[in-house]
């Protein structure tokens, strides 16, 4: 096919998602149309230029300047189907049902220009099911991407083909996303939650269940998970208030209905107390009380054990900042390990189980390790994605210690860890995998490991690249193809 040219995008669905990204062409100045469901009073695109004039009051601010809102042009599907002719890229962004995205598709689907791209913002629906609907001949011209809310501020953009979606299609609409949103791109796997949410939400449920096993109390954890790992200040549960309880329950269920052969299935449960503030209406920031609630000027948390609210006073202990500050990655999960103290145990855990939950199902949800940490680091703000911070912490030892914890039934699966992971390459298929990537061939690979290893970084496809590159030894080399370790 030819060359892909972006100028002019429509989306559809006015919701918070599809409005913020509407709002984020505009900030790049790309031609947008806004699509909805024609008002019932007024107005008849009165359900866009209301979602238009909301987003004027969300923080943080989804417009560069409150002059770019004009720049979108409102629309309903009963009227301005026609203006699709003329878009290069249609982003389907409405509600989470297969059913509703389906018959959308049959209503647009003549409006369609021969060469313009049919996308679907999906954050874990199947693309290959949504593809069913489609004719044939726009199967090659349909794909997933699923940008991360707020759709200004978060990098990181998942590009999900289907069975059939043509290479340079992919390609084109990666470049428009990286040179023109400024997004950061990863390929997922058509699998549930894709590479992002299936790994961060399971961090969250690891972190759900071992507070429950460890007893200590929302903010004790927050004070654990958050900038002493390398993470947001809003760690575990102040995230899951800005989230929303609500939604929180619900992308938990949808891996609860959507993978039920993961050996992980059974943790694939929002706990009762969960269910419990939601049934109360306290859904988080949203509607002022969730997990975390002010009063006055103080936060307060809400207690299990006295079933109500205290102040929000929960600190890591100073004998676990000090394990945590060694710069010593080896030196610090080793002490995280051999420490009896409930915090340290309860982060040795936490950890135990992310690395085993992402090295079991790497295959079958992403191309290379290096796509997972970089959904990860993107899409949820930390600073090391789980491979990262595994290989940095000594690969083989800690592998050791993951499998000495299932065989002990402490790991929360007893499924075992794939071969791969347990017998990394050494220097020879370290040689090979850098040779695969194009990269000059370092004459140290016979060191050990580093922090970013050649074998997690497989390639999936060559692009013109002039950046450094940092081999497994840590030396630099400049290729003059290359792929996964490119900077974006």
């Amino acid at each position: 096919m030819p060359q892909l040219r972006i100028r002019k995008v429509a989306v559809l669905g006015a919701g918070v998602m599809g409005a913020q990204i509407a709002a984020h062409l505009a900030n790049a100045d790309v031609d947008t149309v806004l699509f909805d469901l024609p008002a019932k009073e007024g107005s008849p695109n009165g359900v866009v230029e209301k979602a238009i004039a909301n987003l004027g009051k969300l923080s943080p601010a989804p417009f560069a300047s409150k002059a770019k809102a004009a720049a979108i042009t409102p629309a309903n599907y009963d009227q301005h189907l026609e203006l699709l002719r003329d878009c290069d890229l249609i982003i389907e962004a409405i509600a989470e049902r297969m059913d509703w995205k389906k018959a959308l598709y049959d209503r647009i689907e003549a409006y369609v220009a021969p060469h313009a791209i049919l996308a679907s913002n999906t954050s874990g629906l199947s693309i290959n099911g949504l593809a069913e609907v489609l004719p044939e001949s726009m199967h090659t011209r349909f794909c997933g991407v699923h940008f991360f809310n707020p759709p200004r501020y978060m990098h990181l953009a998942e590009l999900i083909p289907c069975a059939k979606t043509d290479k340079q299609v992919l390609e084109g609409l990666e470049t428009f996303l990286v040179t023109t949103l400024g997004k950061g791109v990863v390929y997922a796997k058509d699998t549930p939650n894709f590479i992002g949410n299936r790994i961060g939400v399971f961090s969250i449920l690891s972190t759900l269940h071992h507070t429950a096993q460890s007893g200590l109390g929302f903010d004790e954890v927050d004070a654990l998970t958050g900038p002493l790992l390398g993470r947001p200040k809003s760690a575990t549960y102040r995230t899951s208030d800005v989230v929303g309880l609500d939604t929180m329950a619900h992308v938990i269920k949808t891996m609860a209905d959507t993978l039920p052969d993961d050996p992980w299935h059974k943790y694939f449960k929002a706990p009762d107390w969960l269910q419990a503030l939601i049934a109360k209406g306290a859904l988080g920031q949203k509607t002022g009380a969730g997990i975390f609630m002010k009063k006055g000027k103080d936060i307060v948390v809400l207690d299990l054990k006295a079933q109500d609210y205290r102040p929000a006073t929960g600190v890591a202990d100073p004998e676990v900042v000090a394990i945590l500050k060694n710069k010593d990655p080896a030196a610090k999960f080793a002490q995280l390990r051999a420490s009896e103290h409930p915090q340290a145990k309860f982060l040795w855990a936490v950890f135990r189980d992310l690395f085993h939950y992402s090295a079991y199902h790497l295959a079958s949800i992403a191309e290379t390790a290096r796509d997972v940490d970089l959904a990860i680091r993107w899409g949820y703000g930390w600073s090391l994605g789980p491979f990262e911070t595994w290989q940095a912490a000594g690969w083989k030892q800690v592998a050791e210690w993951i499998a000495e914890d299932i065989v002990a039934g402490k790991a929360m699966s007893s499924a075992p860890l794939p071969d791969w992971a347990c017998t990394p390459p050494r220097a020879a298929s370290a040689r090979r995998a850098a040779a695969s990537c194009r990269v000059p061939p370092c004459p140290s690979t016979s060191a050990s490991v580093s922090p970013t290893p050649c074998w997690a970084n497989a390639p999936r496809r060559a692009r013109p690249c002039s950046k450094p590159m940092r081999c497994a030894c840590g030396m630099t080399a400049t290729a003059s193809r290359c792929s996964a370790s490119r900077p974006r």
